[in-house]
């Protein structure tokens, strides 16, 4: 029988002497402590169990790091790698050079044997090229280049070189197609945006004609752009010259303006000029300065760049300019209702042209589809060409209200059938009959006549006249009308009436005419705007209003003030040289009243002189005063006295003469 011999347990401070672990020495395993210290790295931590609670509230068991996790078998050789455990790894290990060499695992003998390979390599390499005394090449060992070559599988790395370009190939490729992909998402959306502001624009100009045909009051943009048609006639001082945009801008601003009050017009300067057909924004800034200088409009709101937060609040960076129209009450209706075919003409142009945008713009937007591989679908088809008909009809009924229109005749709406206002509006009040030209008396007296429709060659009465011929305008007389000679001041003074309102804000409401008519009947052809400011200031001690009630009358005052007094103007003026007449007119008559009571004065006191017994001027006064003070009963007793009473002694004897300041006679001082 065979008996296993008996081992020997060393103590532990002898096992730590030696440099093991006692721990893993009772185990029966063999692990180097950690210099410094009598344990090895999993038996130096703290071998007990931690609760922790989780963020749930739930408890769980954690054991702390570093603790040894492997079980450990009563047999079998169980040593931990050395350089684990340096690094605090549990891994077990063998002693690969034999008994007494450092256990490690097979990862750290492999990577430990790696390296001293490539040593000894390296040092062989070293004593080879010494014994043939050849240097290092400074290059690449396989092609020999001193910097990487991509074609060398050996610096270059070739494939991965190649796979690397063309992976970085692709995402440039990718990154250009979708940038492209949203160009064009960007562009088409910005396309179909401003197809869709043309179409609400010539929606609100179709609207705008419809409710201006049946009457209703939207249809107002279309007295308000004859109001400045009627303005800018009146103004104007000759009919020569290209024909201008002040029509269409105003069209413009007239129909996007408030329907009804005409107020917050903001169309923008580039779009009113593509609107209405300009190549630059020129014409569109001379038409609203001339639309202000009529009085048509008042500018509430400048345009301006805006500053950062306001873009970060609306999105845009620019902000347009506002209008406010002028009410149409406050023009001439019969001049406004004189350019209502002229108004009707110009939108009319303006639906045509903005119905030419529209058909541009929906070829680029469906251009832009094609390249991004869609297609206009049949219903977007039907849908264009309905509008483009709907289109084509308002305009050419427009284009027939500005042919056939006429102004309302004195007869109801029942019977205005050829010359009611533009063939179905409201007609306005009757008027006062209008006498005939010639002696024949009118078949009604309340009421206008009308032309007979039966054909008849006897009456003599003109048929009704077609809408591509019509019938000409009518008048009461045979001659014309002589035309009013133009004021001589018509040549200057819209200029500097223009310049006034320019300077003095409280004018820019007045029509241009009466400014113009005011200052020309007070000043003269020298002045200017400036030196009719600074007149004003130096001769009037009060400052201008800012907002007079009635501006033309303020005008008035503040002219007959400031040339009315004892100071020249710098200038000549009609109203100073009036004042001047008038003060010379007045001047000699107070001395021609002066020089006929000296000469009545004179003339008095030599008839004085010539008669003595005569009373004087104050004496016949005094006298006549008391004869207007005494009764007139006792007047007529007094003379009656003297007349009857015989004289004393058979004698004529004449009564005492009273003296001057002698008092009243006996009988007066007796009653």
């Amino acid at each position: 029988m065979i008996t296993a011999p008996q081992t020997t347990t060393l103590p532990a401070d002898r096992v730590a002497a030696l440099g093991y672990c006692p721990d893993c020495y009772v185990t029966g395993a063999v692990t180097l402590v950690v210099p410094g210290a009598r344990r090895c790295h999993a038996h130096l931590v703290d071998q007990r169990l931690l609760v922790e609670t989780t963020r749930t509230g739930q408890a769980r068991l954690v054991s702390p790091a570093g603790a040894r996790r492997r079980p450990t078998y009563p047999t079998g050789l169980q040593m931990p790698c050395v350089a684990c455990a340096a690094a605090g790894v549990d891994r077990q290990g063998l002693p690969r050079d034999g008994a007494g060499s450092d256990p490690l695992c097979i990862p750290c003998w492999r990577g430990r044997a790696d390296r001293q390979g490539a040593a000894d390599r390296r040092r062989l390499v070293a004593e080879l090229r010494e014994r043939l005394d050849v240097g290092e090449p400074a290059g690449c060992a396989a092609c020999g280049e001193p910097a990487p070559v991509p074609a060398c599988w050996l610096c270059g790395y070739s494939w991965l070189a190649q796979a690397r370009a063309d992976h970085e190939h692709a995402q440039a490729l990718e990154a250009a197609a979708v940038a492209t992909r949203f160009a064009l998402l960007a562009e088409t959306t910005e396309a179909q945006q401003r197809v869709d502001e043309l179409t609400a624009w010539i929606g609100r100009l179709t609207e705008t004609l419809a409710a201006f045909h049946t009457g209703d009051s939207w249809g107002r943009p279309v007295w308000l752009l004859a109001d400045l048609l009627a303005r800018d006639a009146a103004a104007r001082s000759s009919r020569r010259g290209r024909p201008s945009a002040l029509g269409r801008v105003g069209g413009i601003m007239a129909v996007d303006a408030d329907r009804r009050s005409g107020r917050r017009a903001m169309p923008g300067r580039d779009a009113a000029a593509e609107l209405a057909g300009c190549d630059r924004t020129r014409p569109v800034t001379d038409a609203w300065r001339r639309a202000e200088a009529l009085g048509w409009c008042v500018r509430v709101e400048q345009g301006r760049r805006l500053s950062y937060a306001e873009r970060c609040a609306t999105g845009r960076s620019q902000a347009r300019t506002v209008f406010d129209i002028t009410p149409v009450h406050r023009g001439d209706s019969a001049a406004q209702a004189a350019h209502i075919p002229a108004a009707l003409a110009v939108l009319a142009d303006l639906l045509e042209h903005a119905r030419t945008l529209l058909a541009a713009a929906q070829a680029h937007v469906d251009a832009l589809a094609a390249r991004a591989g869609g297609w206009v679908d049949y219903r977007e088809r039907v849908r264009r060409q309905q509008m483009r008909q709907a289109v084509t009809a308002a305009r050419d009924h427009t284009r027939d209200q500005a042919t056939n229109f006429r102004t309302p005749h004195t007869v109801s709406q029942a019977m205005s059938v050829y010359s009611s206002l533009s063939r179905g509006l409201l007609i306005s009040p009757p008027l006062a009959p209008t006498p005939s030209v010639d002696s024949r008396r009118s078949r009604r007296k309340d009421s206008a006549s009308r032309s007979s429709t039966r054909a008849g060659g006897g009456s003599g009465c003109a048929r009704p006249s077609s809408v591509q011929r019509p019938r000409p305008a009518q008048r009461h007389g045979a001659a014309p009308r002589p035309r009013r000679a133009r004021p001589e001041w018509s040549a200057w003074a819209y200029d500097l009436a223009r310049a006034v309102q320019g300077r003095w804000a409280w004018l820019r409401s007045v029509p241009l005419p009466r400014v113009a008519a005011t200052l020309g009947a007070a000043l003269g052809r020298d002045w200017t705007a400036e030196a009719l400011d600074a007149w004003v200031r130096r001769a009037r001690s009060r400052p201008l209003l800012v907002e007079p009630r009635d501006p033309v009358a303020y005008l008035r005052a503040v002219l007959e003030d400031a040339l009315t007094g004892p100071d020249a103007p710098p200038h000549p003026a009609a109203r100073h040289t009036r004042h001047q007449r008038v003060l010379a007119t007045m001047q000699a008559a107070v001395q021609r009243e002066r020089r006929d009571q000296a000469r009545a004065a004179e003339v008095q006191r030599d008839q004085a002189a010539a008669r003595p017994g005569r009373r004087s001027p104050a004496a016949e006064a005094a006298l006549a005063a008391i004869r207007a003070r005494t009764p007139g009963h006792l007047r007529r007793a007094d003379r009656a006295t003297l007349l009857d009473a015989p004289p004393a002694g058979g004698e004529c004897v004449w009564p005492d003469v009273a003296q001057p300041g002698s008092g009243l006679p006996a009988a007066a001082r007796r009653l």
